[in-house]
């Protein structure tokens, strides 16, 4: 009984971990690129200064494929200043 319970959560950790992450693989309307200054605060991270709308919302630059874009989007850039 215990040897199958084990087994079990070993079988699940083990395909929780081959799941991938997909990538979105579409163009978004805009890259936005802030050179505001900001206050660095220890301890705390901060947001990217970088990232992407698309479909009307804010989406960060990992959340896409990034080799996928350069082969098939013209992204506009905007910087904040």
């Amino acid at each position: 009984m215990i040897l199958s319970t084990l087994a079990l959560c070993v079988l699940s950790a083990c395909s929780t971990s081959k799941q991938t992450k997909s990538l979105i693989q579409d163009c978004p309307e805009e890259k936005i690129v802030n050179k505001m200054p900001m206050v660095q605060t220890e301890g705390k991270s901060d947001k990217p200064n970088s990232y992407f709308i698309y479909k009307g919302e804010r989406r960060e630059i990992a959340e896409f494929d990034e080799q996928w874009l350069k082969e098939n989007c013209d992204i506009k850039e905007t910087e904040v200043h």
